[in-house]
Parts: C-alpha cells; structure tokens; sequence
C-alpha cells in the first residue's frame, strides 16, 4: 500500500482502486499458478500410467475449459483413450462376468498431490501479492 495522503471524500475510489490492483495481481499470479499446475498434473498422470503399449500414457493433454474474467479453469484429459480412466481407476467385473479386476489407481494420488501444492502457491501468491506490500516485480508471461 503506498502512503498517499486522501481527503476524506476520496476514500471510496482510493480503496476502490487498491482493491482493483490488488485482484488484478492475484488473478494474473492464479492463471500463472493454474497453467504450471495444471502441466505438472499431467506429468504425474502419464509417469504414473499403466504401459502395455504406452498409448494411453501418450495421450493425456490439457486444455482451457473456461476463460472468463472471473474463472479460469483448465482441465486434464484423455484425449484418445478416456474411457479407460474410470475402468483403470476404479476395480470392475470382467467382460465374462467371471472374475474381476483390479483397479490400477494413477489419477487420484497425483491430483492430490498437485491439489496441495496449488493451495499452498494459491496462499504464497496471495501473501507475496505487489499490492499487499511484498511480492516480486514482475510475473513470468
């Protein structure tokens, strides 16, 4: 916060305008923050996949599934082989119905991971924000 003097009438935009540059930097840190997570997601996933022939580890990808001013969101997905995540992810009976299979888990671990470190970059971002008296100068584009 800077140490501008503000007359008593002026108090409403000042803090106002704060308020807007301090959400301008968060926001801009989130999106950062939220692409670098949301590719390290994608790493685990595919390290951590069953390879029989190493396909389905190829195939997982990252898109942008909203963009607005408000929410950015970006999903990790299959884009080939995804209607084996859930019979991987979870146990099933066999085709024959003689026997079943077991679930070979490797989305849940590595989303719990990267959701920790989100939450904790979410709380550095919003502890080192520029606007909030600390923070660095500029943001990685």
């Amino acid at each position: 916060m800077s140490d501008e003097k503000v007359k008593p009438n002026e108090i409403s935009s000042a803090v106002a305008g704060t308020l807007n540059s301090w959400t301008a930097d968060i926001q801009y840190g989130i999106i950062n923050l939220t692409d670098e997570k949301a590719e390290r997601l994608k790493e685990l996933i595919k390290n951590a996949s069953p390879k029989r022939t190493g396909k389905y580890a190829k195939s997982w990808k990252v898109k942008v599934t909203e963009n607005t001013f408000s929410t950015y969101e970006k999903t990790v997905h299959n884009a080939k082989h995804y209607s084996r995540t859930h019979l991987l992810e979870k146990p099933h009976v066999k085709r024959n119905h003689k026997g079943s299979v077991a679930a070979q888990v490797h989305i849940q671990p590595a989303a719990e991971t990267v959701k920790a470190e989100y939450i904790a970059g979410i709380e550095k971002i919003i502890k080192n924000s520029q606007s909030a008296g600390g923070g660095r100068k500029t943001y990685k584009k």
